[in-house]
């Protein structure tokens, strides 16, 4: 089963064990899984047969992970998987105590997985966890030079400040690390996590009938993981480690860019409205999450109109209106993040990168908000679009459809083994 809707309801997968060897000679085990679709997608030959998008990619993983730590039944991929990563690191993977998931374009520095690691030895609280994201092609174009100081601002003053709450409310899906398990405290009950039932549960959820319902499930999955573990865990800790640091490539054009911050910008409201449900996070009235999330909300919400009365203030000043003292506090919020820059990381490049980041606040305050508030009901970042020729012409997979499918088979590890003692379960045709 997966996470598509119609005839991607099903899909089938392989299972490519094997190690990959560096330049340095290091050799890292490896596991590829390949979803290869449906014996009718693949009988077609149809593009990207068998992709059914990140989340679905990612709910493979956890539902794998979950069944091996609950001593739950397989399907034919889990044990392919279990037997594979037993093979290969030579442990069984209920051992697994940490996941971390890095985007295939995404280079990490050789100290940011053991601070990470170290920081989750520290404190057993934290469940999840995320590093400074930095551009690696931050020169290419225009386009990479004025996200430079927008990725800084928004690792050093938004998820350092939500980190001072144990709540971050979005763990990037470039480079985290979450905790699959917890172990109490004086005994050695273990107590899943990340692969909780709930949160498997609620991140697996296909019922997408609601604006509101396809804004979290369809754009932005990695701030949805992080809303779901908030949702269940609200005690627990998702935080921010500013020396781990990684690198990725940024969108180059404009398109992209507007693309790619419509969707971050609809995920992140309705995530936000999601979170000012939960009872339990910490705090008190304004000294609480609570709080904190509702200013980001207000803040994310307001932005343009905050954004045309700054221009209204610069202009009421040139015509000699007496508004110089509000301009003053706009300008020393800037002079205080150059001092934070000079505090933090001690690199003057940072303010010419903030000067470039002040001559594009038209972009960020004005054009990306109103564009994305625009196209609220755009969705076409997570599912197929409606002319895509992997879709049939059915909405829905029909009941001769569904009959024709053999049903997925379900034992434990002890029967797998009974049935296959020197090899793997049978491929799918």
């Amino acid at each position: 089963m997966s996470v598509g809707e119609g005839p991607r309801e099903f899909n089938a997968a392989e299972v490519v064990p094997g190690t990959y060897t560096s330049t340095n000679g290091i050799v890292v085990p490896c596991i590829l899984v390949i979803k290869v679709g449906t014996a009718l997608e693949r009988s077609q030959a149809l593009p990207k047969s068998g992709n059914r998008g990140k989340r679905d990619s990612q709910l493979i993983l956890l539902q794998w992970l979950r069944s091996v730590l609950m001593n739950d039944r397989l399907t034919p991929l889990e044990f392919e998987l279990c037997r594979a990563a037993e093979h290969l690191a030579g442990t069984r993977p209920d051992r697994f105590e940490y996941l971390l998931m890095i985007d295939a374009d995404t280079a990490v520095d050789i100290e940011c997985i053991p601070r990470l690691v170290a920081a989750m030895e520290r404190d057993p609280g934290i469940m999840g966890l995320c590093g400074e994201t930095r551009i690696a092609n931050k020169r290419d174009s225009w386009v990479t030079r004025i996200q430079v100081y927008e990725y800084y601002i928004s690792h050093h003053l938004s998820k350092a400040f939500e980190s001072l709450w144990g709540g971050v409310t979005c763990l990037p899906g470039c480079c985290s690390m979450y905790r699959v398990f917890a172990t109490k405290q004086g005994s050695n009950t273990i107590v899943p996590l990340l692969v909780a039932p709930e949160v498997i549960r609620a991140y697996s959820s296909n019922d997408t009938h609601t604006l509101h319902q396809k804004n979290l499930l369809l754009l932005g999955e990695d701030r949805y993981l992080t809303t779901v573990l908030l949702r269940v865990f609200p005690k627990r800790k998702l935080i921010y480690v500013p020396r781990a640091i990684c690198r990725t490539n940024v969108p180059g054009r404009f398109s992209e860019l507007l693309s790619q911050r419509r969707r971050w910008i609809n995920s992140t409201i309705h995530n936000l409205l999601e979170l000012l449900l939960v009872r339990d996070l910490c705090g008190t009235f304004c000294c609480s999450m609570h709080f904190l999330v509702l200013m980001d909300l207000l803040g994310n919400v307001i932005l343009p109109s905050s954004a045309i009365f700054c221009y209204y203030l610069i202009v009421a000043r040139c015509f000699g209106e007496p508004v110089a003292l509000p301009l003053l506090l706009m300008a020393l919020t800037f002079v205080l993040q150059g001092a934070m820059i000079l505090v933090t990381t001690q690199r003057i490049g940072y303010i010419y990168w903030m000067l470039i980041y002040i001559l594009a606040i038209p972009v960020w305050n004005l054009v990306m908000p109103l564009y994305a508030f625009w196209r609220f009901d755009d969705f076409s970042w997570g599912r197929a679009r409606p002319n895509d020729p992997t879709l049939t012409n059915s909405a829905f997979i029909t009941d001769d459809e569904r009959l024709a499918l053999e049903p997925i088979p379900l034992k434990r590890w002890r029967d797998w083994i009974r049935e296959n003692p020197s090899g793997f379960p049978p491929q799918p045709p």
